[in-house]
């Protein structure tokens, strides 16, 4: 039925003449069917920047409009009938977009292996799992109509890009033959449980409640003049401080090396979904729940035990909205995959932690997809900042994989994150304790 489709479209296409040889070009849309696709959570309806932009030597740069979402595609002039589609990431909640380039690296070891790419703006922002697999795929049907259908597809994408890029596998059998997910979101609706339970950990543990019912200036206002100073800065903490420091490496896999770094990055930035949204009027925010997070402090700094567990704010979740047939957006990723992934995750991200690669895994094992999934750490502090070599080797991994050659290497995370990555981090950066 695909390839009917695809022959129509086509058809339709050439007969308007639509078809360019100049180096940059911008054309109008073409039909794309609809079937199968997700029911999106809203988003804001953005203002995509324009897409033009250079081709890289030996390339052809496409360029337009998609459904309200700007495009780009990169051709090589030898094009072998590879296609990789590259999702982007959570850009805020403003109307500017763009459709993003890949990473350098991933680009130029796409063209230079003869890969085509395309990447959409997206026609909303704001945090757009569900919307962002359907106009992905949307895009992939216009580029099957325009070019031809593709011998083989991968669907790449960087944080809220890698939940798109599992969505895509688990939820469109048969449309991609691999994944490449970075820093992904890659547990779904976990990572709001996880920013939700930031907070009301820190709140606890400071001893002051956020006035959650009162607006985001008051929570700002006893975010700022309690619980941080009763908190202190994670490079000068209190010993409520180290408490709440140690409860959050262990949240998120324990220890591990740069976790120290990354907590520091993330620290005032993930108090961010309840002084952005204190009133969960976001369906994500509604959809998160607290309800299964174990906090564990180290001993001997005043929350030994089950204290935390025990006296700690639980929020429940809208359950409707964590239900993956009817809102896969908000709902926690099944494990149920389609076709082989690849993951990259920094062991010192704490914006996106490298837990949720823990919880996915346990996921597509439960699911008997076990063999579809190669997990590598990458042993580095922050969010989505890997290396040229890794992200190379990486693609090359994928592409490798998906081709029939063998499953790559990967790490065993299950068994503790403190020697994780050191086969797949090029180069070790500065104080890692491998070294």
């Amino acid at each position: 039925m695909r390839n009917t489709l695809t022959a129509l479209l086509l058809a339709i296409f050439l007969f308007a003449g639509c078809r360019s040889s100049a180096g940059s070009t911008t054309d109008p849309a073409l039909p794309t069917p609809d079937e199968g696709l997700l029911t999106p959570t809203a988003g804001v309806v953005a203002n995509p920047a324009a897409a033009g932009f250079e081709p890289l030597p030996g390339a052809q740069a496409y360029f337009g409009m998609l459904r309200g979402a700007a495009f780009r595609i990169e051709v090589p002039r030898d094009w072998n009938g590879g296609l990789l589609l590259w999702a982007r990431g959570f850009r805020g909640y403003g109307t500017e977009v763009s459709a993003e380039l890949p990473p350098a690296a991933l680009r130029q070891a796409a063209i230079q292996g003869g890969f085509a790419w395309a990447s959409s703006s997206f026609s909303q922002n704001g945090y757009i799992a569900a919307l962002g697999a359907n106009e992905t795929l949307l895009l992939k049907r216009y580029f099957a109509a325009r070019f031809g259908e593709p011998a083989t597809t991968i669907i790449a994408g960087e944080s809220m890009g890698g939940h798109i890029t599992v969505l895509s596998l688990e939820r469109f059998p048969g449309e991609y033959d691999g994944g490449l997910a970075l820093c992904g979101v890659v547990a779904g609706q976990e990572w709001f449980d996880y920013l939700l339970g930031w907070p009301l950990a820190a709140e606890f543990i400071a001893g002051v409640s956020l006035p959650l019912e009162d607006g985001k200036a008051a929570v700002e206002r006893v975010l700022e003049s309690r619980v941080l100073p009763a908190l202190g800065r994670p490079e000068n903490a209190t010993l409520r401080g180290q408490a709440f420091a140690s409860v959050i490496r262990e949240l998120t896999g324990g220890a591990r090396p740069f976790f120290d770094e990354g907590f520091r990055k993330a620290y005032r930035y993930n108090f961010g979904l309840v002084t952005g949204d204190p009133a969960r009027e976001m369906e994500v925010s509604r959809a998160a729940s607290t309800q299964e997070l174990d906090y564990r402090a180290d001993p001997g700094l005043g929350f030994d035990g089950e204290v935390i567990n025990l006296g700690v704010r639980r929020v429940a979740a809208d359950a409707t909205l964590r239900d993956p047939e009817t809102h896969p957006g908000t709902a926690p990723t099944t494990g149920e995959l389609h076709a082989p992934l690849l993951t990259l995750h920094e062991t010192g991200d704490l914006s996106v932690p490298i837990s949720l690669e823990l919880s996915y895994r346990q996921k597509v094992d439960a699911a008997g997809h076990g063999d579809l999934l190669v997990q590598r750490a990458i042993r580095a502090p922050g969010h989505c900042q890997f290396s040229d070599t890794e992200l190379a080797a990486a693609w090359e991994a994928i592409v490798t994989w998906v081709a029939g050659g063998p499953k790559p290497p990967g790490d065993d995370l299950s068994g503790g994150l403190a020697g994780a990555g050191m086969a797949f981090t090029q180069p070790l950066r500065p104080g890692d304790p491998g070294q």
